[in-house]
């Protein structure tokens, strides 16, 4: 041992004599009952005490005076402390101390922590050399001591921090090294963990945060069901989000976390356990019906048209239920009373093969909201929760009927813990598909109907006189919605040769023509001399061409200047292409022309059929010819009112934009009084904002003299 340089030494103890192991006679220091003392006045000097504490991630130790022997009274104490998450395995490389029964006297001490009591490893003696010994934790308490006088070698160790290991009960947490500081680079560490037979193990993370790669190509953990690195991989995980629990299918588990030389983060910790299925037991975890397991426990659940008890073991009749009739009425509970908070009902209707079921509703009445987040009916083809929806319903609005794609319906209601309404009552009936079978004989297309079915032919034919075939149609179409979809002849197969197709789409007075192209492919050419699509600005083929299209590129959106727009179409003896397809709509606005001849305007182009649409925003300016005024007559006004028509409202303008004088806001319901203007212009203003929708207005303009105008102000 170095000796340690002191102060001015106490006063010798004459009563001790000078040990052999005399360390430095000449500044009298020597080992006294297996400590450095001072034998004189001019000691100066004196040994290190042995024993220390080791924080390196390896090391060695050794007892006192190794290999040349220990002195006799020594009493050294060593901690090992490593990173928190890993562990340390301790080898003894040599051992040589006087043997005792029970180690008694000389012996060396290794104990599962940081202190004196903590958990015994192991007392040694003699000269066999102890097996490995792997701390439970990062930190590990060796003592030595000595109280014989007759000294053997003593003893050399080395030690190791190593994460990872084999596990073998069946509780326990696992953690990330260094948890919940960042862990450190280059770690690779492997779990083995083994429950008892005949149970699972279960795993369930706490916390979890490892630097994030769309692969987990950096750092990651590793979980595979089994013993070793070749079983069925359960996931391989990165990131910030928790995993969802782990169960293994057997009594084993394999993790292992790696991480590499540059980014750190605070790791994972999870907890361990071992897991039974409680449903495969005989009795099925005490459930009536159905049995659900899950990580640490089990659930009870019941088949459609039951509920669990209060014993959440048993089943109960309910609403819902497994209906194989042909036709019948559903009801919500409770009907005609309000239907019950908390309630979830699920009928599952099931017809024959080759038939349909339609479901009517003849009463409805649930509460709502935009989403139907509270109560709803859901209604899919098929007996599954993730089959086809046709639609989820709430509010007083009765859904229209709807008809199953197969033979099978599902029909789900639920309430939550508030608000009940009356509920719904629905009739549903099943009919044959005759669709179903070899098309019901139709070349084209089949439709079902109740009771029947009826053939429809694709684009540019028609029905044959024996209502199956189909043969080509002539080709002039006249389309008056406000919306819909036109295709070249024959789409989406390849348009025939030498056709001419025209198209004539009206929209709605006051507003205009939109179209779309969602695919275009005709025959290329640099004038487009051959197969073409030409637009026109008006009626028909004598209105400003708008443009002639060909070739694959989808042309911008077109939109007309009036309430009118035609399209011809036209292919040649040679090449055909797919053609194209477009979506007509209108937009509203624009500029219109006031004449003496009365003309329409309509607040939005579906008036009469349905409510103005949300956030809608139209300007149209009404010209006169020189020396006219224009005048305008409402015949239906019914606006969303509000005492400032702050929400929707329409707004009148003495001149061509909303610079010029404004004659008034307008909203709520009645007949307008007329408005002329003062010069040769008028612009109207209708503006709705995101919620209440009315049925709009109805207005007539015509061109009007000066002197005869009554200009009216508001």
């Amino acid at each position: 041992n170095p000796l340690a340089k002191l102060g001015p030494c106490p006063p010798p103890h004459s009563q001790l004599e000078r040990s052999k192991r005399l360390i430095n006679p000449a500044q009298g220091a020597a080992w006294v009952a297996g400590v450095c003392k001072c034998l004189n006045h001019t000691c100066r000097f004196a040994c290190a005490a042995c024993g220390e504490t080791l924080q390196d991630t390896t090391g060695n130790f050794s007892a006192p005076g190794f290999p040349n022997g220990y002195p006799s009274y020594s009493h050294c104490v060593w901690r090992i402390s490593v990173t928190p998450g890993e562990k340390i395995v301790l080898n003894f490389t040599s051992m040589d101390l006087f043997k005792s029964r029970l180690c008694w006297y000389d012996y060396v001490e290794v104990r599962d922590g940081y202190w004196r009591k903590a958990p015994l490893l192991g007392r040694f003696c003699g000269d066999k050399i102890p097996e490995p010994l792997i701390s439970t934790d990062s930190r590990l308490w060796v003592e030595f001591r000595s109280s014989s006088n007759i000294l053997g070698k003593g003893f050399f160790a080395v030690y190791e921090a190593t994460c990872g290991g084999d596990i073998n009960k069946d509780a326990g947490q696992i953690q990330s090294p260094n948890y919940p500081d960042d862990y450190r680079p280059s770690k690779e560490c492997v779990w083995k963990i083994t429950v008892s037979e005949g149970f699972h193990v279960g795993l369930s993370f706490q916390a979890f945060e490892i630097e994030r790669h769309d692969s987990c190509a950096y750092d990651y953990l590793e979980i595979r069901d089994g013993p070793t690195e070749e079983s069925a991989l359960i996931g391989h995980f990165c990131g910030y989000e928790k995993p969802e629990d782990v169960k293994s299918s057997s009594n084993r588990m394999w993790m292992k976390f790696v991480s590499d030389g540059s980014i750190n983060k605070a790791g994972f910790a999870a907890n361990f356990f071992k897991e039974v299925d409680e449903c495969s037991w005989p009795d099925h975890g005490g459930c009536e019906q159905r049995c659900v397991n899950t990580l640490g426990s089990y659930k009870c659940v019941c088949d459609p048209g039951y509920e669990l008890a209060a014993d959440k073991k048993a089943c109960e009749v309910a609403c819902g239920g497994f209906i194989t009739k042909l036709n019948g009425t559903i009801t919500s509970p409770g009907w005609p009373k309000e239907y019950p908070t908390n309630k979830n009902c699920v009928w599952q209707v099931v017809a024959p093969a080759q038939y349909r079921i339609s479901l009517q509703f003849e009463v409805f009445e649930l509460e709502g909201n935009d989403v139907c987040k509270y109560d709803f009916v859901e209604v899919r083809s098929g007996l599954s929760p993730d089959a086809r929806l046709h639609g989820k319903f709430c509010g007083s609005e009765t859904p229209e009927v709807i008809t199953s794609q197969s033979n099978n319906m599902r029909l789900e209601f639920k309430s939550d813990n508030t608000v009940s309404k009356r509920g719904f009552r629905a009739h549903f009936f099943s009919d044959k598909d005759e669709c179903a079978k070899d098309n019901g004989g139709c070349q084209h297309e089949c439709v079902n109907t109740v009771g029947s079915y009826l053939c429809r032919c694709r684009n540019g034919y028609r029905l044959h006189e024996n209502q199956q075939d189909c043969k080509e149609a002539g080709c002039a179409h006249k389309i008056s919605s406000a919306e819909g979809t036109l295709v070249s002849p024959n789409w989406p197969d390849k348009y025939p040769s030498r056709r001419e197709c025209t198209w004539n789409i009206s929209s709605t007075a006051g507003h205009r023509v939109k179209l779309t192209f969602n695919e275009f492919e005709i025959e290329q050419h640099q004038e487009c001399a051959y197969d073409h699509l030409e637009l026109y600005d008006g009626p028909d083929s004598l209105a400003p061409v708008l443009g002639r299209f060909c070739g694959s590129k989808k042309p911008d959106p077109v939109v007309a200047s009036g309430s009118s727009l035609f399209l011809r179409f036209y292919s040649d003896a040679s090449v055909q292409r797919r053609g194209f397809q477009a979506m007509h709509s209108t937009e509203c606005g624009g500029r219109l022309k006031a004449e003496v001849q009365t003309k329409e305007l309509y607040s939005h182009a579906q008036f009469g059929d349905n409510n103005y649409p949300s956030q809608a925003r139209c300007d149209w300016v009404i010209v006169a010819e020189d020396g006219y005024g224009v005048e305008l007559i409402f015949r239906t006004f019914e606006v969303e009112e509000e005492a400032d028509c702050g929400y929707d409202y329409m707004e009148a303008y003495d001149g061509y934009d909303s610079t010029a004088p404004r004659l008034g806001r307008f909203c709520g319901s009645g007949p307008l009084e007329e408005i002329y203007s003062a010069g040769d212009s008028l612009m109207i203003r209708f503006h709705t904002d995101d919620t209440i929708n009315k049925k709009g207005f109805h207005a007539r303009y015509t061109s009007t003299k000066f002197q005869d105008a009554l200009h009216m102000k508001k």
